[in-house]
């Protein structure tokens, strides 16, 4: 459905879409088969010592929104639901610090949420109290309670309002002067995708601004809604189990940072989280899932158990703590017990020594 906003763009845009739905479908109809069999097979998951697995969501919605989005970002609150009874027939859900701890042959998960969204709060709450998950969401602590967005929120939401105001060809102009090897063929989910990946080469403090500024050429109101929760909503959460690691002080990427910058992201986001009196395991979430040798360094300097990435896969005694793999769900990829399934056994097969 969201690659029919494509329309317009062309005399083959619908044979094109026609042709994409149907290699979308075909591949997905391999992923159900594929991960309905190993559901049915996964008591041959191995027991090996130490073996566990990392769930990454983002957002947790009622229904998808209506407008362009970015996909990756959205679960529903049925998938969720269907996740966790899925997964707690084969994994015993646990808090994330057991899982660098654990020395037995059990098979073992974790729930992360990134960003600490509001949705997080009003939506996923109730569904993690339901079931008693532990579950730990991580925060840019210097964005906790303050009413603004992120800017790849904004952005995505900008590129929505784009299409209905049709706008097209200013927002394609203004971007590109931003992001030179941008080359968009049209405004979809791809295209969008593409340009935020652009952007993040950019100074972090740049990019609210450079979004805004958009908004202001194009004549569109930003809309100023509280994205990320609060401290008391942090607090009631502790209360039932969920605790708070850090994702930096503001969500900066740190491969693009200095040395102090990096240090005020990792060490100082620590600090505001302890003395914020949330419930805090000493945990930090990469940003945008970047690191390197001197990130490492810092978050084992700054006093943490341990760090989580983006990339894919399952985690062994051999992993190292401070590069947990991870496996992200969205309603895309998962919103059916075999699509979830092979999803999992896509994280198997990537099983890596860290």
């Amino acid at each position: 459905m969201l690659r029919g906003k494509k329309r317009g763009f062309g005399s083959h845009a619908e044979p094109c879409i026609i042709e994409k739905n149907k290699m979308k479908s075909a591949k997905e109809l391999i992923k159900t088969v594929a991960g309905f069999t190993f559901e049915k097979l996964s008591v041959l998951l191995p027991r090996r010592q130490g073996l566990s697995i990392i769930f990454m969501y983002h957002r947790v919605v009622e229904k998808l929104p209506a407008g362009l989005h970015d996909p990756a970002m959205f679960v529903t609150v049925n998938t969720l639901e269907m996740h966790i009874r899925e997964i707690a027939r084969h994994f015993e859900i646990v808090p994330i610090d057991e899982i660098t701890t654990v020395t037995g042959e059990k098979k073992l998960c974790a729930f992360t949420f990134d960003d600490g969204w509001h949705d997080n709060y009003d939506t996923a709450f109730a569904i993690l109290k339901k079931y008693r998950v532990p579950a730990t969401i991580f925060i840019p602590v210097n964005l906790v309670s303050r009413p603004r967005a992120y800017w790849f929120q904004n952005l995505w939401e900008l590129a929505s309002q784009v299409i209905s105001h049709d706008h097209r060809e200013q927002f394609i102009e203004y971007f590109r002067n931003r992001a030179p090897f941008w080359h968009p063929t049209g405004i979809g989910p791809d295209q969008i995708y593409d340009l935020a990946n652009e952007l993040k080469k950019l100074p972090a403090r740049e990019l609210d601004t450079i979004v805004q500024k958009g908004y202001e050429l194009l004549g569109i109101k930003l809309d100023s809604t509280d994205t990320i929760m609060k401290w008391e909503h942090m607090r009631e959460m502790g209360r039932s189990g969920i605790t708070f690691g850090s994702h930096g002080m503001h969500h900066n990427i740190l491969t693009q940072l200095s040395y102090d910058e990096k240090c005020e992201e990792v060490a100082k986001s620590l600090d505001v989280l302890r003395h914020a009196e949330v419930a805090v395991t000493p945990f930090f979430s990469y940003p945008n899932g970047n690191w390197d040798a001197e990130a490492v360094s810092l978050v084992k300097q700054a006093g943490y158990k341990g760090a989580v990435t983006t990339e894919l896969g399952f985690n062994e005694t051999f992993t190292n703590p401070y590069l947990l793999k991870r496996v992200g769900l969205h309603e895309d990829i998962s919103h059916t017990p075999s699509l979830l399934w092979f999803r999992i056994f896509q994280a198997l097969m990537a099983r890596q020594p860290a």
